[in-house]
């Protein structure tokens, strides 16, 4: 008696599941709401289900919304190196923030042979690497890293790579599914400027055409090097002029971007990071290496101005990993600063620092910090850090943009 009774209650278990799944699948709006609280990586999965699935999770305002939802959450750095510096060791590192993945392990799309980062993008890649079938071309690919598909945008013979300055994505789901990508190529040359023509490649279109702006001319130490999409625009640092360089796609035009009016005290203050997140532009200015101090700096919306966003001390987390410290007479402090994030609150933010052997997190609202994990191996931290080559960073987030 009891076995029937079991039985009938998988009955009517079974009918009850087979009745929700039907009216998911009959209502769109309610198959929406479920799939919109879903993370990146298995949606893009869900659309092999069914054809409504896969309608549903392609549909370019579905994306939109999807990603003003989601608020484009960080899932872990990635940490890059100097080829000549790392050895037999790998030229990126995955750190993870948050538990997502594991820290160190290296992530399937960065296995391919040969590959050289260009840019990331709000969960897009371009990366190059040789051409398969002609070596002294090279290949160019966007590639939507959750999904890992992958499209060649560009093949370059090699004297047209090695004037090429810059290779950058723009490209924000919470506007637009659709991304671009500029080249930045160099014509010709002197020890003060370059002179520079943009192209640019529209994803919607799947065509190329040159800035209609024709040719620029920049200083030479513009560090195209290191590039942010942020608020329809590329920018990048010029240290010497203490401003950005930016292009507007909107305007097609290159412009430039004081940055902020600092007094210069006894430790003047030093520009290591800049960087976007959560939809806003951030400077990290630290006085480096005599004192402990920052100051985080955000872009008005409008670009007509910084603003102080915050202020510190890392004066505590220089106890808490004594390795800050220089044992000498003359104190110096190593820190650098790779990346900075905002929390789900407006008013929280992480920056994530390299010091000598760890990669640790600082949350500036708390005063709270967390090691993240030991600096990975081939990756050396030394006194020189603050005047030459400081680790990059990549934020790695995921995207249901197709490619």
């Amino acid at each position: 008696m009891g076995s029937e009774t079991r039985t009938r209650a998988r009955r009517r278990s079974c009918q009850a599941t087979d009745f929700g799944a039907t009216a998911v699948a009959s209502s769109v709006d309610l198959l929406v709401e479920i799939l919109m609280r879903l993370p990146a990586k298995p949606l893009l999965r869900f659309k092999c289900v069914s054809k409504q699935w896969y309608s549903v999770i392609s549909d370019p305002q579905f994306i939109i919304n999807y990603a003003q939802r989601s608020l484009k959450p960080l899932l872990g750095l990635l940490l890059s190196g100097r080829k000549e510096q790392l050895g037999p060791y790998p030229e990126f590192s995955f750190i993870s923030i948050g538990g997502y993945g594991k820290t160190g392990r290296v992530p399937k799309f960065l296995t391919i042979p040969k590959l050289e980062i260009q840019d990331f993008c709000n969960g897009l890649m371009c990366y190059s690497k040789p051409h398969m079938d002609a070596p002294q071309f090279t290949s160019y690919y966007v590639c939507n890293s959750a999904s890992g598909q992958s499209k060649r945008i560009r093949v370059l013979e090699s004297p047209s790579s090695k004037r090429l300055m810059a290779v950058n994505l723009a490209f924000d789901p919470s506007k637009s599914p659709f991304y671009n990508v500029i080249f930045v190529s160099e014509t010709s040359g002197s020890e003060l400027n370059h002179l520079i023509k943009i192209d640019i490649y529209s994803s919607k279109t799947q065509t190329w055409r040159p800035s209609t702006k024709g040719l620029f001319i920049v200083p030479h130490d513009v560090d195209f090097g290191n590039g942010v999409y942020w608020n329809g625009a590329i920018y990048w640092y010029h240290r010497e002029k203490n401003s950005l360089a930016y292009f507007d796609f909107e305007a097609d035009c290159l412009d430039r971007l004081q940055m902020p009016l600092i007094s210069q005290g006894s430790y003047p203050m030093n520009f290591d990071y800049f960087g976007e997140s959560g939809g806003h532009l951030h400077l990290v200015g630290t006085c480096r290496p005599g004192t402990t101090l920052f100051t985080v700096f955000e872009m008005e919306k409008d670009r007509s101005g910084w603003f102080v966003k915050c202020n510190g001390d890392l004066g505590a987390l220089a106890t808490t990993f004594p390795k800050m410290v220089t044992p000498r007479l003359s104190r110096r402090y190593l820190f650098s600063p790779v990346s900075l994030f905002r929390g789900e609150k407006e008013e929280e933010l992480s920056i994530v620092l390299t010091i000598p052997g760890s990669v640790v997190q600082y949350n500036a609202k708390d005063k709270t910090s967390k090691k993240l994990c030991d600096l990975p191996k081939g990756f050396i931290f030394n006194d020189f850090m603050g005047q030459g080559f400081r680790f990059k960073s990549h934020q790695y987030m995921e995207t249901l943009a197709s490619i």
